[in-house]
């Protein structure tokens, strides 16, 4: 198989003009090597980009990504120095984009459905591109809306595609001249395949989530089970309406429903990450998960407030 050695050259080239289109990238190991799809574990890590595991290893992590584009520092460093020769766009938010990613199997649905692929992949199946929507659309989102048809994948929130003009050992990752993104409304709501109906639309997420009941603190019965608890999400979107005001403040806040609502000190601390994530750039000046754990755990000095309980939905409400 061919070696290009300029092959970092033209990927660090690809990754700027994609970050000046406010798109969010990471490295991969591209080329022919057998980890041509996986993240570039050394680039991150070098960058600063890793955890710690339970053997105090370090772990290479790309989360960072899914919340900012990268530096121009970064991208050099990925490329022009670790040498990096795939691309991968993070999907989600982040970037403004969902991919929904068709394998050789889902060819024949695809036709069907009228699309035209973005990209062509090596394996001869192809990427379609869609506009976030606006809500959180799950990677590998089946679980949520239904199972999705053979060959259907879809890369939102915490996912990644490989990008033109990468390649693996089956070839290069290529463009076709279409250009106008795939309408939500083009998908439609169920497909049949092979007599089996799917909910298409739905288990890509790209259906608009039914919106949740307020939660609010009153006298009653703390969750009793794990099924009945509060979910995290809503503490960390209800905590994040304090950020505006004061991030710590909103940290505080999620400390003491986390307490409330019968959740370890321990678990609030590890999803206070998820908040800082959230609310980093919505003030001037740093605000560190250092910080939001310490406004976690003076929280949880603080006497357990009164359970969330959900308020039953008036039928005629507008």
């Amino acid at each position: 198989m061919t070696v290009y050695s300029d092959e970092p050259e033209q990927m660090f080239k690809e990754a700027c003009v994609r970050v000046e289109r406010g798109l969010s990238v990471i490295p991969t190991g591209g080329g022919i090597s057998p980890k041509a799809k996986q993240p570039h574990h050394e680039a991150l890590k070098a960058t600063g980009h890793f955890t710690i595991n339970r053997e105090g290893k370090r772990r290479s992590s790309w989360k960072e990504m899914q919340r900012r584009l990268p530096t121009r520092e970064e991208l050099e460093a990925w490329y022009l120095e670790h040498r990096a020769r795939g691309l991968g766009i993070v999907t989600g938010q982040v970037s403004g984009w969902v991919v929904i990613d068709v394998d050789p199997a889902g060819l024949g649905l695809l036709q069907e459905l009228g699309w035209a692929p973005h990209v062509l992949t090596p394996s001869g199946g192809a990427h379609l591109y869609l506009k976030h929507p606006g809500w959180y659309v799950a990677s590998n989102a089946s679980h949520a809306g239904g199972t999705l048809p053979p060959g259907f994948d879809v890369r939102g929130d915490g996912g990644y595609i490989m990008a033109p003009p990468s390649r693996n050992r089956a070839g290069t990752y290529r463009r076709t001249d279409v250009r106008r993104a795939l309408d939500i409304e083009a998908v439609p709501e169920e497909v049949t395949v092979d007599g089996v109906i799917y909910p298409l639309r739905a288990a890509l997420g790209l259906v608009r989530p039914a919106p949740v009941a307020k939660a609010s603190r009153s006298e009653g019965t703390a969750p009793g089970n794990e099924d009945d608890q509060v979910p995290v999400w809503l503490m960390i979107d209800r905590a994040a309406e304090y950020a505006s005001e004061s991030r710590n403040k909103g940290a505080f806040m999620f400390g003491l429903w986390m307490h409330a609502n019968g959740y370890l000190q321990s678990a609030a601390e590890r999803h206070v990450e998820e908040y800082v994530g959230l609310v980093a750039d919505l003030r001037h000046g740093q605000f560190t998960l250092k910080e939001a754990r310490q406004a976690v755990a003076s929280a949880y000095r603080y006497d357990r407030q009164e359970p969330w309980v959900r308020q039953e939905q008036d039928e005629h409400a507008a």
